[in-house]
């Protein structure tokens, strides 16, 4: 795998993912498709269509349960995400001047033969090359859907914002995926759990 397939993967759904919620999701509604990935199709156009439900996300390689009364969004070159779009950030926070709300994302690319640590040593080194403010507080092993994975947490500060961001990679035959998870430092007690329950909740269809 190349630096830019790693950074299409990584750095849309962490970096941009970040600077698209604060600056207004709305605007990638409307253009989620001519943006996605043309490889593969793309989970997101398989989903109930009611944008609030706590019924199980159903993809072409991958389910999970969302958070109850989150929204399906569409960052651009992921197969799925979804926002708390009621969520409040405090009254003239850094966070509410860019009405940030905390989100997850999932995407996916080849391993080319690497294995999950080449994988996630590249992840965290192309992170530090286009955020050097980013702080890597742990990196454990676990499981995503029975299969191996890697739970990276981190600190980062864009925007004059203290972001908490997870980033769990999971392996599954040729492809790994991406699962982003993105708040604020301040609501982080608040979504630790509900992150990881997410997480949690991943079962791979193939």
């Amino acid at each position: 795998m190349n630096q830019r397939g790693v950074s299409k993967v990584l750095i849309i759904t962490v970096i941009a993912g970040i600077l698209i919620v604060g600056a207004g999701i709305g605007y990638w509604l409307g253009r989620g498709e001519e943006a996605s990935p043309k490889e593969e199709p793309s989970d997101s156009q398989e989903t109930n269509q009611n944008p609030q439900f706590d019924a199980p996300f159903v993809g072409d390689y991958f389910s999970f349960i969302p958070p109850t009364g989150w929204i399906q969004t569409h960052l651009p070159s992921t197969l799925v995400s979804y926002q708390n779009s009621r969520e409040v950030q405090p009254k003239d926070s850094a966070a509410a001047k860019i009405n940030f709300k905390s989100y997850f994302a999932v995407s996916f690319d080849k391993t080319s033969g690497q294995t999950l640590d080449e994988i996630t040593k590249m992840v965290k080194k192309q992170l530090e090359g286009v955020a050097p403010a980013i702080k890597f507080l742990s990196t454990v092993d676990g499981t995503i859907g029975g299969q191996p994975a890697k739970l990276i947490e981190a600190d980062l500060k864009m925007q004059d914002v203290n972001f908490k961001v997870i980033v769990a990679i999971a392996m599954k035959g040729d492809k790994y995926f991406n699962i982003s998870n993105n708040t604020t430092a301040e609501k982080w007690p608040e979504y630790r759990d509900i992150f990881y329950n997410v997480l949690n909740s991943f079962e791979f269809k193939y």
